[in-house]
């Protein structure tokens, strides 16, 4: 027995003692070529946007000031705070109210609330303003209100001299925007809609109560959701006064009763069956000019928009413009263009009671219009903000529209720039014709490239005249290039941080057309989340059967069944798998559910033996692994997760030379000699290894676990400090066996790390570290679909066993600085004698190797699995590669062994 002893604690080396050089030449060992990243991690994502998704940017409006404002301070908001419960900010930029009523309660006459907003989000609070001579300025295309509750995003509620510009207000079921008793307003650069539900109910845009003056509403885009009976894009109540509506886009109709002072110009205006200009009751100085008036496409979505479709719903078919019998005497209409679709024979006006078939029975019975048109060319889609709950409206002008070029200037309330803020504005409707690059188009496509990086292309559709393309990554960061006419433009980026990011890529031509689309992209790398550990399955209690043969068992890992507290969503599980009373051999693969099953091995075990290893598993997209026994017979397994990784920022992983933290038989770490059954100690890791290790924020450190010299059976757990011992196992070990397995075990609150001993009898127990997880770690983790590298038995590789105190050499990521990890499954198998493998970086260059003056490498300390003559051992490797990416497989026995290599995954630096 005192023999046995001896050469199981053999197989472990002592720090003291060093590798022994062969006398052959270092490289005689052929090289393994299997550039394990070049195929791209499994997780990799691609990205696309099509042209459909592109939209012609608004320019930013000026931010005016309030016209009561002289002077006045600025306080920030933002709408992209979707869980923003109580208010979180102090209204500076830095701190920005989360809560833009709060921002706007703030504000007094003369100041500005600045609201920006990240693409996708919105704020759910609407908002109310009570305070006269603010500005409130959207300073994002997506600076976004929406309440979900019924009530409008905005309401001025009898106030004066207040500003709002470029802001999106939408809603469900109410008003987006109402204003309620007040004066001296400008509704600027903005987005509007209500979305209804259920359908058949009506909802006007924006209100405009008769209490109201002095109202302007410009350079605006306003629909009313689903159309129903006596819904409108905009509506004035009887009794307002001084009301302009110019270059607004209006995928509904306007309304206006008794209105003293009403200027409607410029504007595109898309009905249903209702008129696209309504003015009803006695309306006095009312001025309809230079508005391009067109039906809904009836081959759309819309539950109207032509004729027969009116006519089935049982609503008239109402001319494009109506003006009551009161309103006639005071109202004027000239320079407006009429697109009519399909066989609609819409008629353009019905005037004082009187309906005009066509423009020259108008003209000559009411002498108006004396300049209006009919258009036969028809205005294309445009969508007019991202996210938009209603995607837009026929209002790009085409070549050939009469609207184009023919405004009238000197319109009432006509203004100098368009919809999107063009100057040399002529055409008729609210956005201006650029025939110098009408076929403009942008499509957004993109890809992965490493744990942190991303490529995006904007693929561009151009006249050949110069063009800037800008990139805005969505983490404050862009970039721009410029290029001619059209093509691919590339650009790579990498993120300081995992998780989603909205890429927006925008392209301007020299006449000043923008346009803009925007793709989302996650980043493919994952972070570290400790968890446990905690037994997830154990087929010899709970009345849960053994796996059969040639069979899978299903494990969920993540969701709602699985284990508590894993979110959906995960990328991969740190599982420590144990076999236990095996009657035959063979072995276990672990793998996502969904994926095919792969040649890889994760536990292999011949008869009678318990076996653990651990696994890093990728999680199929359903939350579950698969659990493949390859034996002829059944076996009992058990399952304990020590971790999970996740797509977005957690804990980053840095690796260390492998290092020897404990070995109780020399004293090193623990000066008690062979732990006792049923007891533990605490292994130092924060500032461990003489300060080496961060003296804090590590949350869970790779170890590989070694038992040796017990006298009766037991197993081996490791936990974080302060916890109670919880029922899972990381190393079982037989009498006098020795045996290693990697561990990710978390780290206690108080940077230390217990070991338990669930023997009966005391057990010598070393321990080494190869990295560590740290919210600043700075390499994520890319699972790769589970692939074998090596396999000395295999009929390709000519070189034979690995013979004793020779080493592979591995160029796993040759070139690439950025790896800084590899996860394999190591198996040793056919040994000749007893002996530990080694694995560790190799500090020579596949050049060096390749020209045959590679240097022999120094052997480190540390064991990666022991085994003795005659075994099959397999345990994972966490294997941090030389700055070439080379990694060395070392034989320390004293006889050769077959060797087999699966890989699983590598770690990145961003």
């Amino acid at each position: 027995m005192a023999a046995v002893i001896a050469v199981s604690v053999a197989l472990i080396p002592s720090l003291a003692q060093a590798a022994d050089s062969p006398s052959t030449a270092a490289g005689t060992s052929a090289a393994v070529t299997a550039d394990l990243t070049k195929a791209g991690a499994s997780n990799f994502h691609t990205f696309s946007s099509p042209e459909s998704k592109a939209i012609r940017a608004q320019k930013q409006s000026t931010a005016p000031k309030s016209r009561a404002a002289t002077t006045g301070k600025t306080i920030y908001a933002s709408t992209s705070y979707p869980s923003c419960q109580t208010e979180i900010g102090t209204g500076t930029q830095n701190s920005p109210f989360c809560k833009v009523q709060d921002a706007v309660d703030a504000a007094q006459s003369g100041d500005t609330v600045d609201v920006f907003g990240y693409t996708g989000y919105f704020s759910s609070d609407p908002v109310t303003v009570r305070t006269s001579g603010i500005s409130i300025v959207g300073t994002s295309d997506q600076s976004w209100i929406q309440p979900t509750n019924g009530k409008p995003a905005l309401v001025l509620d009898h106030v004066t001299g207040v500003t709002v510009s470029n802001m999106m207000l939408t809603t469900w079921n109410s008003s987006a925007v109402q204003i309620i008793g007040s004066s001296g307003i400008t509704l600027d650069s903005s987005y509007l809609t209500t979305v209804v539900s259920p359908s058949g109910t009506a909802f006007t845009g924006l209100t405009i109560d008769g209490a109201s003056s002095n109202i302007t509403v410009s350079r605006t885009f306003v629909a009313a959701g689903n159309w129903a009976p006596g819904t409108k894009a905009i509506s004035v109540a009887a009794g307002a006064s001084q009301i302009t509506l110019a270059s607004d886009v209006l995928a509904a109709g306007i309304s206006a009763t008794g209105v003293n002072g009403l200027n409607v110009v410029g504007n595109t205006i898309q009905r249903d069956c209702d008129s696209g200009i309504d003015v009803e009751g006695t309306s006095t100085g009312v001025h309809l000019e230079n508005n391009l008036l067109e039906d809904t496409d009836p081959a759309g979505s819309t539950s109207s928009g032509s004729s027969a479709k009116c006519a089935a719903a049982g609503q008239t078919w109402a001319p494009h413009i109506t003006v009551s019998a009161g309103s006639g005497a005071g109202t004027t209409a000239d320079y407006n263009d009429f697109s009519t679709k399909a066989a609609n024979a819409t008629a353009p006006y019905s005037w004082a009671g009187t309906a005009y078939p066509t423009l020259a029975g108008f003209l000559s019975g009411t002498t108006q219009g004396a300049h209006d048109t009919v258009d036969t060319v028809q205005p294309t889609p445009v969508v007019f903000r991202m996210n938009g709950p209603t995607p837009g409206a026929d209002a790009r002008l085409v070549t050939g529209s009469a609207a184009i070029g023919s405004a009238n200037p000197n319109a009432p309330g006509a203004l100098s720039t368009d919809f999107y803020g063009y100057g040399q504005y002529t055409s008729r409707g609210a956005i201006q014709f650029l025939g110098g690059n009408p076929t403009m188009a942008l499509s957004v496509t993109g890809e992965d490239t490493s744990a942190y990086g991303v490529s995006i292309t904007a693929n561009v559709t151009s006249a050949a005249v110069p063009l800037i393309v800008t990139f805005d990554w969505g983490d404050g960061l862009s970039d721009f290039t410029r290029s001619t006419g059209s093509g691919k433009v590339p650009w790579s980026h990498h993120y300081a941080k995992l998780g989603k990011y909205t890429v927006t890529v925008t392209v301007s031509d020299s006449t000043n057309d923008v346009l803009v689309n925007t793709v989302t992209v996650q980043t493919a790398g994952s972070d570290y989340t400790a968890y446990g550990p905690t037994r997830l399955l154990d087929t010899r209690t709970g009345g849960v059967a053994q796996v059969k043969a040639g069979a899978t068992t299903r494990l969920q890992i993540a969701g709602t069944g699985g284990a508590g507290g894993v979110p959906v969503g995960v990328d991969a599980a740190v599982l420590n798998i144990t076999v236990t009373n095996p009657t035959t051999s063979g072995f276990i693969s672990a793998f996502p559910e969904g994926a095919a099953r792969p040649s890889t091995s994760n536990v292999n075990f011949t008869a009678g033996q318990t076996v653990p290893n651990l696994s890093i598993v990728p999680v199929g997209a359903n939350g579950y692994v698969d659990l493949y026994n390859s034996g002829i017979a059944d076996v009992d397994l058990v399952v304990d997760i020590d971790g999970y990784f996740t797509p977005s920022a957690s804990s980053g992983y840095t690796p260390v030379a492998p290092t020897r933290l404990v070995d109780t038989r020399d004293g090193t770490g623990f000066a008690g000699g062979q732990i006792g059954g049923r007891t533990h100690f605490n292994v130092k890791i924060a500032g461990g290894l003489g300060g080496n290790l961060p003296p804090s924020g590590i949350t869970a450190v790779a170890l590989n676990i070694t038992s040796t010299g017990s006298w009766s059976p037991g197993f081996l757990t490791a936990y974080p400090d302060g916890v109670a011992t919880p029922t899972a196992s990381n190393v079982n070990y037989s009498a006098w066996q020795t045996v290693a397995n990697s561990v990710i075990a978390p780290v206690g609150a108080n940077g230390l790390v217990d070991i338990f001993n669930g023997g009966v009898a005391p057990t010598d127990v070393v321990v080494d570290v190869v990295g560590y997880y740290s919210l600043a770690g700075p390499s994520a983790y890319l699972p790769v679909t589970p692939q074998r590298l090596l396999d000395t038995r295999a009929p390709s590789w000519s070189s034979g066993p690995l013979a004793a105190g020779d080493y592979i050499y591995m160029p796993l990521g040759a070139g690439d600085t950025s790896i800084t990890g590899f996860v394999l499954n190591t198996t040793v198998t056919e040994t000749q004698g007893g002996g530990f493998l080694t694995v560790s970086p190799d500090p020579n260059t596949l050049a060096s190797y390749q020209g045959n003056y590679a240097s022999w490498p120094n052997r480190p300390t540390g064991s990666s699995l022991n085994w003795l003559p005659g075994q099959t051992v397999a345990n994972l490797v966490q294997a941090t590669p030389g700055y070439s990416g080379i990694i060395d497989v070392w034989n320390t026995g004293s006889g050769s062994t077959q060797l087999v290599v699966d890989a699983f995954g590598y770690y990145q630096n961003y």
